[in-house]
């Protein structure tokens, strides 16, 4: 398959995965609302909660309520997010030679003049730049969305046009 082929599929998926979260939720709500209405509609008899076009909302917005406070719950409290990115980037065997944006940049920017420095008394740390810039530059030129990740990165950080990374003028 194509690379530019197997990123748009995966971005599709990527699109559902994001929408699909929200319409489960709706839909479980929805489909709780109705079990439980059918369980207590008994107990409304003779009051305007008998009517299922006022109760099942009143029940939907109440299960989203606590699906809502549930997760705010999740997010501030047990900060599961972090170990999700941490195990994210530990268990993936297909990234570990790809460099995220921020990487380049901080190789590019910070690591790459000292190492320069270094290595023109060192001729192993010449050897270690050389492979670096390489490997930057490689992963900069294979991969066009990260490239323009990288470069809407400069123009956020005031440096567009690539100043700070003279590595990719190979």
């Amino acid at each position: 398959m194509p690379n530019g082929l197997k990123k748009w599929f995966m971005l599709q998926v990527w699109r559902i995965q994001q929408v699909g979260q929200i319409v489960t939720i709706a839909m479980l709500s929805a489909t709780l609302a109705g079990v439980v209405f059918n369980q207590i509609q008994w107990r409304l008899e003779g009051t305007p909660l008998y009517n299922s076009w006022v109760m099942v909302p009143l029940l939907i917005a109440s299960i989203g309520i606590v699906i809502w406070a549930f997760s705010i719950w999740w997010d501030l409290r047990m900060r599961m997010w972090r170990e999700q990115a941490t195990v994210l980037m530990e268990r993936n065997p297909y990234v570990k030679e790809k460099m995220t944006a921020k990487e380049i940049l901080i190789y590019g920017a910070l690591w790459l003049p000292l190492m320069e420095k270094i290595g023109s008394a060192d001729p192993k740390m010449r050897e270690a730049t050389e492979a670096l810039k390489e490997w930057l530059s490689r992963s900069i030129k294979s991969d066009e969305i990260l490239a323009k990740d990288v470069e809407e990165i400069l123009h956020h950080v005031g440096k567009p046009g690539s100043s700070l990374l003279d590595f990719t003028k190979k």
